[in-house]
């Protein structure tokens, strides 16, 4: 019997769709040796409330639509009661996901129950920066994106957290997607507002994304504008032919849906969005170290995004994104058009612009790194991809004319295979390697690690490397005997390590400061600049400079252990 071929639709949506399971799968399977990030805790604590509150609405459950019964689960007077200062779209999913993996079918634990969704978000966006590529420039640049986005060690890292950096990065893509879509279609414009609104309800840097759109739209419709005729007629019949819907799925359904899915701005609606944009009109400054410096207040130096950057991302795959942005401008300097009418790559220019662009100011809070202004990487690794099949047809041409007599096709097919496996497998073991250090981690461009390190760069941050000091510390936990541990920046998350099984009794979090350090029988300290002040308080009450364990990601110290000599003669 002869089998029906797969239509080339269908191919490429199964290319997708696995791309999809693949990349989230790796992701889940990878965060479960992941510390458990400070802020994480906050999300998935809220994330449970709100969950709860959604299935009581579902369940039609009286008075829970009622301001003050709101108001509790999502709200308060203070700007951070609730995590009102945060949209609640994943925290909400966090919450659903941990309920049904966890508590009803028993098949994570309950940290993966929590990041799950994140890791979905990723392997969505994955899959859609392959369709995106192919619909522009073909099936092998688009596998070559989207693997590159896959195998970038900071991003990976980001992904297997219950947190909004990923997911909101795959709802800002797709936005992008759906903007196309709504110049093409009629009724496209609902899935802008669809898309726009699941950002602005995931992260505030969405509300960035009009500044994205509207510059490229502006520009389609200069150039749609008739050749002949009055100025403003001719801008309006370009405006016309761009579908005016456009903006109406921006503006307006974006909106709505944002505000369907967050009750708090169920009432006092504007006065909510004002307290909600305010607060981070207005962040505080936390402390990051760059280049030697502790920062904690601007101005900051113009730079920090752009160094940041280069010396995180796979070296590999920064030479391709150079070559394919080279490609890029020098066929549309000579008005060479791959990619049709829809200037992809000016959007794409524009979407990493405005994601990176506030950075640049100089006063914006950078105290999250790489994590801010992450919309910006699917740009970076979309060129790559691009570079790569640019690279592999020029080394192909030179072939050809060195040995004319050689199969064409093959040695083109065997110039894309070499390229594409060298860099795409060069991300994947320095995304392996930094794994779960990731946020330790810096590329060769760097020196690696150790040159981060020496260059004066963040080690770190959120406490999240204290997992690796949980199996040390549980030698201690002898008995009925308790030695209370000063955790330092991992005090939110110890009791998860506990619950999770993999901290043991009598390892009771210490407490805070002075203190705590005092209470304690074992202390550790994790290694940020602004933080050295605690081995101070921690030598001081011990009576000893020297740690007993020290946690290193190639070399680099990350976090060290003290215990007090009386613990370790027991």
């Amino acid at each position: 019997m002869r089998i029906p071929a797969i239509s080339e639709r269908w191919r490429n949506r199964l290319i997708a769709f696995l791309l999809f399971v693949f990349a989230s799968g790796l992701v889940i399977h990878a965060q479960r040796d992941q510390g458990i990030a400070r802020d994480e805790v906050v999300y998935m604590n809220y994330g449970t409330r709100y969950a709860d509150w959604w299935v009581d609405f579902a369940s039609g459950v009286d008075g829970i639509t009622h301001k003050d019964t709101i108001t509790k689960h999502f709200g308060g007077a203070r700007p951070t009661d609730g995590n009102r200062e945060h949209p609640p779209l994943m925290k909400t999913l966090f919450g659903l996901s941990e309920r049904l993996l966890h508590d009803e079918l028993g098949w994570t634990s309950q940290t993966t129950g929590y990041r799950v969704p994140t890791a979905l978000a990723n392997g969505l966006l994955v899959s859609l920066v392959f369709l995106f590529v192919l619909g522009f420039w073909g099936r092998t640049a688009g596998l070559a994106s989207a693997l590159l986005v896959l195998f970038l060690p900071r991003a990976f890292f980001h992904a297997g957290l219950a947190s909004f950096d990923a997911p909101v990065v795959a709802f800002w893509f797709a936005s992008l997607m759906a903007y196309y879509k709504a110049l093409q279609s009629k009724w496209g414009f609902l899935w802008l507002g669809l898309c726009t609104g699941l950002t602005l309800a995931t992260k505030h840097n969405a509300i960035m994304l009009p500044a994205v759109l509207l510059p490229h739209y502006i520009y389609l419709v200069w150039r749609m504008r008739p050749p002949a005729g009055n100025r403003v007629w001719r801008l309006w019949a370009g405006f016309r032919e761009c579908r005016p819907q456009v903006l109406l799925g921006l503006f307006v359904v974006a909106p709505a849906v944002l505000i369907a899915l967050w009750p708090w701005l169920w009432f006092d609606t504007q006065t909510h969005l004002k307290e909600w944009i305010g607060f981070h009109l207005g962040h505080v400054h936390y402390n990051f170290e760059y280049l030697g410096t502790n920062w904690n207040a601007p101005p900051f130096p113009w730079h920090v995004a752009l160094v940041t950057t280069l010396v995180t991302v796979p070296l590999a795959t920064l030479v391709a994104a150079l070559s394919g942005f080279i490609m890029v401008v020098t066929r549309y300097r000579k008005g060479e058009r791959a990619d049709g009418d829809g200037c992809p790559a000016f959007l794409l220019f524009l979407s990493a612009g405005v994601a990176i662009g506030p950075f640049l100011l100089r006063s914006t809070p950078i105290f999250g790194a790489e994590k801010h202004w992450a919309p910006a990487i699917p740009t970076l690794c979309i060129f790559a991809g691009l570079g790569l099949v640019w690279m592999a047809k020029r080394a192909s041409d030179s072939i050809e004319l060195a040995r004319p007599k050689w199969n064409r096709k093959l040695v083109h097919r065997a110039s894309v295979a070499l390229l594409l496996t060298t860099v795409i497998g060069a991300a994947w073991l320095e995304t392996s390697h930094a794994h779960p250090y990731s946020l330790s981690h810096y590329n060769a461009l760097a020196g690696g690690a150790a040159g981060g390190a020496d260059l004066g760069m963040n080690r770190q941050f959120w406490g999240y490397s204290a997992r690796g000091v949980v199996p040390y510390v549980n030698q201690f936990a002898k008995g009925d005997v308790s030695a209370p541990v000063y955790t330092h920046d991992a005090s939110s998350a110890w009791d998860r390590y506990r619950r999770e099984g993999l901290l043991l009794g009598g390892l009771p979090n210490a407490g805070r400061e002075k203190a705590g350090i005092r209470k304690s029988k074992i202390a550790f300290v994790v290694h940020e600049k602004h933080f050295a002040r605690h081995d101070y308080l921690v030598w001081e009450a011990y009576k000893k400079v020297q740690p007993s364990f020290v946690l290193l990601y190639d070399g680099v110290p990350i976090i060290s252990v003290y215990v007090r000599d009386e613990l370790l003669r027991q």
